[in-house]
């Protein structure tokens, strides 16, 4: 830190951080915030080099309403309130309770609203200008996934026949929390998040000093992600390729950086033999349910299944409980949470399905293949053949599945945009739970206290 304000900065944002995993909402907080004024590029780097608040507690609550896990009732029982009600889609999601998934990015932002301002400000000599370019492209990029992370739960599904009329996120531009923002429509917020991915893209490095920090390739990875999310196939499948371009390092899981017995399965990023597919470093929320370290939640056994024999993923990303069920505990962090942050794995996956569904697919499953190369036992790995457009579809969706079962809540996100063949169901205490596509479910309502004091329009569940 060059000064104390620097400090005052850092201290402010651990708080919050903090303060989201104990569920405080945001605006509980955010007149600190918004009094903090950070007065060089060294303050806004610090600011944004917050691993505490920019690198973790990314949203995870959509992915206990997937087809990829289940409760016991005895261990539904015991969870937190709020983890049950997610699983099993009840309509009061929340409880008058506050929102860790809407507060966490909603923080995220007010920072990065407060760095923009003071870049606003500053008189620069051309020597720094470079520097405050990058400072400008690590915030824009950081408050587009910010707003991303929150439209996967709180808005409904891009759909380009209704977005210019659906209800979308407060999309806060300026660093005081307190001012109140009507909230846009889901074109808008689309649009806004690609606009700050855009001109991001102009402003990185190509190669960031640290994974912790965007580069390039995160977000040409980024616009890939979002571009999927939109049905927009074209522009993803371009944006897949530009990310792809240059030396890809794939991680082999036979490599002795895989410690199948250990805690931490794969390497963390801050080992300097790390995981080479890392592109942007980020973990998500410590929901008991979903972290490794509980199991509480066993997986579903559709999905384990599916693994083949020689397929690694089967025993490093899940162990088996007391009981034989299976529990998820191969995180791509090689830490306790849930990585969240952007990989070539899924980039690889967005570049292949948008191959497929643009008449493509052989050129899908031969990436797909690539992939696969790298996670079976060494010589036991039969690529896939390509048969026909559909099946090829379907191969390469259901190996995205199996590869990124428990990154983030990717599982949401795809069960969200794309219809499902049958309904989710759930049985819990002998009383079935269904949740069919178009259910307005899919969409979290915003929390009680958000409501009370912004005035907004509440999602319909």
């Amino acid at each position: 830190m060059k000064n104390i304000l620097s400090m005052i900065v850092i201290a402010c944002m651990a708080a919050f951080s903090v303060s989201c995993q104990k569920q405080n909402e945001w605006l509980d907080v955010k007149r600190s915030l918004s009094d903090v004024a950070p007065g060089s590029l060294a303050d806004m780097q610090a600011i944004l080099d917050n691993a505490n608040s920019f690198n973790a507690n990314y949203p995870m609550l959509g992915l206990l309403g997937t087809d990829n896990l289940y409760f016991s009732d005895k261990n539904l029982s015991a969870a937190r309130q709020i983890e049950r009600n997610a699983y099993l889609w009840a309509k009061d999601l929340f409880q008058t309770a506050p929102s860790s998934d809407f507060s966490s990015p909603y923080n995220k932002i007010s920072a990065v609203n407060i760095v923009l301002e003071g870049l606003d400000k500053l008189t620069l000599t051309n020597d720094r200008q470079t520097v405050a370019d990058q400072i400008q492209g690590q915030a824009r990029f950081c408050r587009a996934y910010a707003y991303y992370s929150l439209a996967q739960l709180f808005c409904k599904p891009f759909h380009p026949q209704t977005a210019s009329s659906d209800p979308g996120l407060q999309l806060r531009t300026l660093p005081d929390p307190n001012i109140g923002v009507k909230r846009s429509t889901v074109a808008q917020t689309y649009e806004f998040i690609l606009a700050d991915l855009k001109q991001a893209l102009v402003l990185l490095p190509e190669n960031p000093a640290y994974p912790s920090r965007p580069g390039k390739r995160a977000c040409r990875g980024m616009l890939a992600k979002v571009y999927l999310a939109m049905g927009d196939y074209a522009n993803a499948k371009q944006y897949a390729k530009d990310a792809l371009t240059g030396k890809i390092e794939l991680l082999d899981f036979n490599s002795k950086l895989i410690k199948s017995t250990e805690s931490f399965v794969f390497p963390a990023y801050s080992n300097p033999h790390s995981n080479p597919e890392i592109v942007f470093y980020a973990t998500s929320q410590s929901w008991a349910s979903v972290w490794p370290v509980y199991g509480v939640a066993n997986v579903d056994s559709t999905l384990y299944d599916s693994y083949s024999e020689g397929d690694l993923r089967k025993t490093l990303f899940f162990r088996l409980d007391p009981t034989g069920k299976p529990t998820f505990t191969g995180s791509y962090s090689g830490t306790y949470y849930n990585f969240g942050g952007i990989a070539t794995n899924e980039i690889l996956l967005i570049q292949a399905e948008a191959l497929a569904r643009t008449g493509s697919a052989s050129e899908g499953v031969e990436l797909t293949n690539r992939l696969l190369s790298n996670r079976f036992k060494s010589g036991s790995f039969k690529p896939y053949i390509h048969q026909s457009e559909q099946s090829s579809l379907d191969f390469i969706m259901t190996e995205r599945r199996k590869e990124l079962a428990f990154t983030g809540q990717l599982r949401w996100e795809d069960l969200r945009r794309l219809p499902l063949d049958r309904p989710l169901t759930r049985l819990y205490q002998g009383v079935r739970y269904e949740l069919k596509s178009g259910d307005p479910r899919w969409v979290f309502p915003f929390p009680d206290q958000e409501i009370h004091l912004s005035s907004v329009e509440q999602n319909l569940r």
